[in-house]
């Protein structure tokens, strides 16, 4: 399935949604019907996931789903009247309003209060995909309000591309997936003919069209690979977008900004955590000085200086849990849960409680960066 993110502008608006929208479509991606207007249409599905992602509940008089029909490259359907539609939220009903091409979804009552822990789903499904190639808006209007302010419309659009039934963009991959730094991967995928590619990463901005493989070298941090394959009319264009992602094992590190309260006394130096880690398995620690302590997850000590717990959660097949930082006092924990192939950055204070836990089975390297130069006894 594809996952379609809502637009938004970078600011907060007055008018921004209440609840927060995502739409996954089958196919993956949406393909045009043919042209011919003797043959089958293709079919569609829509499943839209809502949620409100505040600890203040909102409270919906309706949802609208507004889905363009017609002929033209910016239409979605060939005709609304063939969908089936559905909520997932119990006391909710949803009809088609055809004049004014709107999938209505309303509670019983007055309105309906969405609380943080209420989520559903509004499900479009045989839909007759129009026949022209081309990118469609799919706007999803919620008219709601929070406390006892007025009720507002507040419109998120999304748009969905339908591709030519012959287009394929699939298998992007980034060879091999961790490296030392300054390493060289692979980048590979599979592709149709009838696209222009481009390959994006930070800094550069690469036609590929030509291409099915490129080799990069020199990679000195944790770097996200973006493919990009773009298709149909150029006044109404379809993209799709794909990314593959290589961490880099003690990679150079940006900051912004860095404040340090307190003096800064000699290097920086770098304590090593590594560690192969089952659920109930030990791992290595492994310091300046080399000398080794072996203990059981969790492991725990006491920040000796400020400095950063950098975890890169390495992951395979096997490897498929979380690793879990934590650093802090009491209520004041700070924490970065790391899935498998990622990577995260946790500041620690001196003095503050370290603890470095897993849930699954993990396979990481985690790093004790000081800031002074004390290392984890």
């Amino acid at each position: 399935m594809t996952v379609v993110i809502q637009t938004k502008d970078a600011d907060t608006a007055a008018d921004d949604s209440l609840l927060s929208y995502q739409i996954t479509t089958t196919p993956s991606p949406l393909k045009a019907s043919p042209e011919n207007p003797q043959a089958p249409e293709e079919m569609g599905e829509l499943v839209i996931s809502v949620a409100r992602q505040s600890g203040t509940p909102a409270d919906v008089e309706w949802i609208k789903v507004k889905v363009p029909a017609g002929v033209m490259a910016p239409d979605l359907a060939t005709d609304l009247a063939k969908v089936s539609p559905r909520i997932s939220l119990e006391s909710w009903t949803v009809r088609l309003d055809s004049a004014a091409k709107e999938f209505v979804c309303e509670p019983t009552g007055n309105y309906g209060t969405i609380g943080p822990d209420t989520g559903f789903t509004i499900q479009l499904s045989d839909i007759p995909i129009n026949r022209k190639v081309g990118t469609a808006p799919v706007t999803v209007t919620e008219r709601s309000r929070t406390g006892n302010s007025a009720f507002q419309n507040r419109p998120t659009v999304f748009n969905l591309g339908k591709f030519p039934a012959d287009f394929y963009l699939r298998n992007f991959l980034c060879t091999p997936s961790i490296i030392p730094n300054g390493g060289d991967v692979e980048l590979t995928w599979e592709r149709s003919a009838n696209a222009t590619y481009e390959l994006l990463y930070p800094g550069f901005d690469r036609d590929v069209t030509n291409r099915t493989s490129l080799p990069i070298e020199g990679i000195k941090s944790d770097t996200t690979f973006y493919l990009r394959a773009t298709t149909g009319d150029p006044t109404n264009p379809v993209v799709r977008i794909l990314s593959a992602q290589v961490t880099v094992i003690k990679p150079d590190l940006e900051i912004g900004n860095l404040t340090v309260h307190g003096r800064v006394i000699g290097n920086l130096n770098v304590d090593r955590v590594i560690g192969e880690v089952h659920p109930s398995a030990s791992s290595s620690l492994f310091s300046r000085s080399g000398s080794i302590i072996t203990t059981t997850v969790p492991y725990e000590r006491t920040a000796p200086s400020d400095g950063f717990l950098v975890g890169n959660n390495i992951g395979n097949s096997t490897y498929q849990g979380t690793l879990i930082l934590e650093a802090g006092h009491l209520a004041q924990i700070r924490h970065a849960e790391i899935g498998p192939r990622q990577c995260g950055t946790l500041l620690v204070k001196r003095g503050d409680s370290i603890r470095i836990s897993v849930t699954g089975s993990v396979n990481h390297m985690t790093y004790w960066y000081s800031i002074g130069g004390q290392a984890l006894s």
